[in-house]
């Protein structure tokens, strides 16, 4: 079996994409990285829940905006209290001071007839929530290990488009002085370092 790696930095250069990829299940079972694929979720239904409009004074609701507005005006109180620790509970009475307020609710009748879709509904979610986060986990552990293959690929590329660039440059030099290989280098080496021109004359030297 012949991993990624086991190729040389010119080979890995020439490789296609798809090439890489067929190498990509190799390399996660090489670093004990399962293969992600994406979770089943339960479906949630969608519900249309009808809903009516009150108006809510103080925490009670009316149904319409005078019986609001009426309850306001008979300056009604509500029960309170202070706890102070060591048996002291005092309660006292305290007036309501609110506005009135128009709100969308639905029957009581209508969540209870629902209940059970409710129920099922709530549980697929956090369900769904449970297996989206543990394929992000597995997403990232699979990527740390893919990334790697990528950035080398890239990598690789760009060192025999350098590569390429010193040797095509070279054979240019030659051609215009005639093939006089001194004056050639002469000036190659005014554009290339030594370092570029000799890992540029190893690489395509590997073909040999």
């Amino acid at each position: 079996m012949k991993t990624y790696w086991d190729y040389s930095e010119k080979e890995r250069s020439q490789m296609s994409e798809e090439e890489v990829k067929s190498m990509l299940d190799v390399e996660l079972m090489e670093k004990g990285v399962l293969k992600v694929l994406p979770p089943v979720l339960r479906s949630v239904e969608n519900i249309e829940v009808s809903r009516k409009t009150y108006f809510e004074a103080g925490g009670i609701v009316f149904e319409t905006a005078t019986a609001a507005h009426d309850f306001l005006a008979l300056h009604p109180f509500r029960e309170a209290y202070d706890y102070y620790g060591g048996g002291c509970d005092y309660k006292y009475v305290e007036p309501i001071e609110s506005e009135v307020k128009q709100v969308t609710l639905c029957s009581k009748q209508d969540v209870f007839n629902l209940k059970t879709i409710l129920s099922k509904n709530k549980e697929a979610k956090s369900y769904n929530e449970e297996a989206e986060q543990k394929y992000k986990k597995a997403c990232e552990a699979q990527d740390k290990v893919l990334n790697g293959v990528w950035e080398d690929w890239w990598k690789c590329k760009e060192l025999a488009t350098k590569h390429q660039k010193v040797m095509d440059t070279k054979k240019e030099y030659l051609d215009l002085t005639a093939g006089d290989e001194t004056l050639a280098f002469t000036f190659l080496a005014k554009v290339f370092s030594q370092d570029e021109i000799n890992e540029a004359e190893q690489w395509f030297k590997e073909e040999e």
